[in-house]
């Protein structure tokens, strides 16, 4: 499998799960045409779902996605329980999630400053195909461990959320399922980080053994959802 054809597909659904107003249709296009070859199946499913009426519509995906949503794109929020005091946030599992995800992102250069959360769904999507290009920085199965229990295992709830609300968006999840599956077959033979290996543990995560806990913390909630 081309990893330049898993990087596109990632680029094409991070495009298409933001706001339909703020697309960038010529991008859209050169994507899709970039997996027809090797992803068709994931070419048909983002044609088909271009086709609805939901995929152009701004009040679709606000009411779905976006203000006090039914089907957060934030992944964690479909993971964990969030904390119900500001006190628990320092000790939520979510606060976890989010140290390492900040962690893998910035062993990558992957910068996200103030803009959004590490587990917005389409900031996932532009890292995994990110981080696909540059595999040369992976030494320890880093970019294996997110794609398999960060994304693959976050894009699931969201799934049953869609199709619970009857949600158009559940079409794209289906195209995400596929490049998860096709990236992961890539690296079948290859380790994946794990933070209770004895090997892994013997080779630090530097972004996460230097980082300013506190300030990540910070970071992380200062942003609205």
């Amino acid at each position: 499998m081309n990893k330049q054809s898993i990087a596109a597909g990632y680029r094409l659904l991070a495009e298409l799960f933001v706001n339909p107003s703020q697309r960038d249709e010529s991008n859209i296009s050169n994507w899709i045409m970039n997996v027809k070859v090797d992803l068709p199946d994931v070419a048909n499913i983002v044609e088909h779902f271009l086709r609805l009426d939901a995929s152009l519509s701004s009040n679709e995906y606000v009411s779905t996605l976006e203000l006090s949503p039914p089907c957060p794109l934030y992944l964690g929020t479909h993971l964990f329980e969030e904390p119900s005091t500001c006190s628990g946030i320092s000790s939520s599992p979510r606060n976890a999630y989010m140290l390492e995800l900040g962690g893998v992102y910035e062993h990558f250069g992957f910068d996200l400053g103030s803009i959004e959360l590490p587990d917005f769904l389409p900031v996932m999507l532009e890292f995994a195909a990110l981080s696909l290009e540059q595999e040369e920085k992976d030494t320890i199965g880093l970019r294996k461990r997110f794609v398999e229990k960060y994304l693959r295992l976050g894009i699931r709830p969201l799934s049953t959320r869609l199709e619970k609300f009857k949600s158009d968006y559940l079409l794209l999840m289906s195209a995400i399922e596929i490049l998860v599956e096709k990236d992961l077959q890539r690296t079948a033979d290859q380790p994946m980080w794990e933070p209770n290996d004895e090997t892994a543990q013997s080779v630090p995560l530097p972004v996460l053994s230097n980082s300013n806990v506190d300030d990540v913390i910070k970071k992380c909630y200062e942003i609205e959802i």
